[in-house]
């Protein structure tokens, strides 16, 4: 009989619906150079939406850190203006739970296995993040609606 401990462990990757998701951030961490398989510091992000979560790699590498300030940007983290570096400065308290929209693709890539033979599959990849924005539906209800100058005003119109 086996007996495998399998606390912690996730299901996978899951292929999610192309277009854009609410997503919560669940996790970040900077993975330093000698981490790193390709020898780049980047941003490891864990992105949780309604249908699965979605891991999120953000180089740091200069002219490639798009991704990046997208993601920032939409938590709400901008640089200083008096910052000639315009550095973003921000710890993973800033960012944790905070909700972005992402918009996702489903890319294929192939390589060659251990048998030789080549493997085509399929992995969902985030491509642009911005604000997310709440609607205030609460109040939308408590908005009047417009008058009707024939109804309302049937003598004359106020105007």
């Amino acid at each position: 009989m086996w007996k495998v401990g399998m606390q912690g462990e996730g299901e996978g990757a899951i292929l999610l619906n192309e277009g854009e998701h609410v997503a919560e951030i669940k996790e970040v961490r900077l993975v330093s150079a000698e981490e790193s398989k390709s020898g780049n510091p980047y941003f490891f992000w864990k992105l949780k939406t309604e249908s699965g979560s979605i891991d999120v790699r953000t180089t740091l590498i200069k002219g490639k850190r798009w991704l990046l300030k997208q993601i920032l940007l939409a938590c709400g983290i901008q640089a200083d203006e008096k910052d000639p570096e315009e550095k973003y400065v921000f710890d993973e308290k800033d960012v944790m739970g905070k909700k972005i929209i992402i918009n996702v693709v489903n890319r294929e890539s192939s390589f060659t296995g251990r048998d030789g033979k080549t493997v085509t599959n399929t992995k969902s990849e985030v491509n642009r993040i911005k604000l997310y924005v709440v609607e205030a539906k609460e109040n939308h209800d408590k908005i009047p609606p417009p008058p009707n100058y024939v109804t309302d005003y049937p003598e004359e119109p106020p105007f």
